[in-house]
């Protein structure tokens, strides 16, 4: 009776067996990928008015859906779940913008120099911040 060894490389997960050098794999096309290509991708949803007046008044009442409202909606307004969560997703997304509110985490790595994502003016503390920790680099 002999004894089998299996070895695992360090850098990957324990669930796939060491098999010797890396080899570069060849890019997959984004149909391979899952990615729906151009002409596989779904339209953009064209809302109806009534079904916007609708999501608009909805957002207005609470800013967050729970699962059953959600499913209620859906029923009422015929479209899909998603469709509705992702509209609230975006309408907070697009006021958060516009208020021009940024997250703590943001502004630590911003005054760091390691983070300028914003499509908004920085504010003269937030210049002021960046121009102090690149004098302390040099």
């Amino acid at each position: 009776m002999g004894i089998i060894i299996k070895l695992y490389s360090t850098n990957i997960s324990m669930k796939h067996p060491f098999t010797g050098p890396r080899t570069r794999r060849q890019k997959k096309t984004p149909s391979e990928k899952g990615t729906p290509t151009p002409e596989e991708k779904r339209p953009r949803t064209a809302f109806s008015g009534s079904q916007l007046a609708r999501l608009k008044h909805e957002f207005s009442e609470n800013r967050y859906l729970t699962e059953k409202r959600r499913q209620q909606l859906s029923a009422e307004l015929g479209l899909n779940e998603a469709q509705i969560k992702i509209w609230f997703q975006n309408k907070r997304a697009k006021i958060k913008k516009a208020s021009g509110q940024k997250n703590p985490l943001a502004l630590q790595l911003m005054a760091q120099g390691l983070y300028n994502h914003s499509t908004i003016a920085l504010t003269r503390e937030e210049e002021e911040l960046q121009e102090l920790h690149a004098q302390a680099k040099v």
